[in-house]
């Protein structure tokens, strides 16, 4: 009797209700997320899962969505949905989406993360998986040509930094003729009228911000729309500050990048098109053989030894042990990349 194939499996644990109301096609992701209210704040750990998911289906993989813990085969979930003690057995292969979170399942053989200078400790093993750029993204309109105009911040008005929210900042941006705009979460996707985008976390240089991935520069750049963003490692390691977006690492550098942008139009062209032609090679279509290759070509096999090699199940396991008394404790562990800064 020839063997049973390896289920690769997404886990998402939600009610019956819930689970029955998740998109089952990309066109439907948009509306879905937008209308859910009952998942919320804890939508963005479906974010990832999710679309992953819903991506390899429309590529053709035979990959399922469960909302319980399966017994067997390879599962892919957000880490913040599994225990920090969970063992799995020797059928069940556990591959966490460790992000947003710095803290990996000590008895994981592997975790996917989302920047590519985060590295795990005590000889964690990781892949870089680029983030799904957003589904439906609506880019900036061509008839606003030239024009520069609106400065959108893509985020929760909380998250906006003190300095920037102030009648102060919004004085500097008239004076160039902009206007600060706070969209709301369902037009995220949404870029068809704006000029520029604003996505500073926090000043300075000392937040690496290692869990956090480039997606809203990678969203600017498919939008056609230039992005003034922080420090931080994942937009470094993706792009070129001064090429492909602008860095600014306090309100003084936000308010010469807006202005640089507003008055140097061969500025401002130049990093729009270093960014559009930065997705060419980070396209859906090339994130999806890069996913399924790593199914291939890394999963499925590693689920193999993990069934059938006890001597490495067991060693994993001590090793796993000793990991689950030490990362809790010891999150700083957790190191950036000593690659030279551009």
């Amino acid at each position: 009797m020839p063997a049973r194939a390896t289920k690769v499996q997404f886990y998402l644990p939600c009610t019956q209700a819930q689970f029955d109301r998740l998109p089952t096609r990309l066109d439907d992701y948009n509306s879905w997320q937008s209308s859910e209210t009952e998942l919320k704040p804890y939508t963005g750990r479906y974010h990832w899962v999710l679309q992953t998911y819903l991506h390899l289906r429309a590529a053709g993989e035979a990959v399922e969505l469960l909302r319980e813990l399966p017994s067997e085969g390879v599962v892919l979930a957000h880490i913040e949905t599994l225990s920090y003690e969970l063992r799995p057995s020797s059928d069940l292969l556990v591959v966490p989406l460790l992000v947003d979170k710095d803290i990996p399942l000590p008895y994981a053989p592997l975790h996917i993360t989302h920047n590519p200078v985060q590295r795990l400790p005590l000889v964690m093993r990781s892949r870089y998986m680029p983030p799904w750029p957003q589904i439906g993204l609506i880019p900036r309109a061509t008839d606003r040509g030239d024009r520069f105009e609106t400065v959108s911040f893509l985020g929760f008005p909380e998250n906006l930094h003190p300095s920037l929210a102030g009648a102060s900042f919004a004085q500097q941006l008239r004076t160039l003729g902009l206007t600060l705009h706070i969209a709301d979460p369902s037009r995220w996707h949404d870029f068809s009228e704006v000029d520029a985008v604003l996505a500073v976390r926090n000043f300075g240089r000392d937040a690496p911000h290692l869990t956090k991935p480039a997606l809203k520069l990678y969203n600017a750049w498919l939008a056609g729309v230039p992005a003034v963003i922080g420090h931080e490692t994942a937009c470094r390691a993706e792009g070129k500050p001064g090429e492909d977006y602008v860095e600014a690492t306090d309100e003084i550098q936000v308010h010469r990048a807006l202005e640089r942008l507003a008055t140097d139009l061969a500025f401002r062209r130049q990093v729009v098109a270093g960014g559009l032609a930065r997705m060419t090679r980070r396209d859906t279509e090339s994130l999806r053989l890069k996913w399924s290759s790593l199914i291939r070509n890394e999963l499925l096999p590693l689920h193999d030894r993990w069934r059938n090699d006890r001597a490495y199940r067991a060693g994993f396991t001590l090793a796993g042990q000793v990991r689950e008394r030490l990362l809790w404790r010891r999150p700083g562990w957790f190191i950036e990349d000593r690659r030279p800064s551009t």
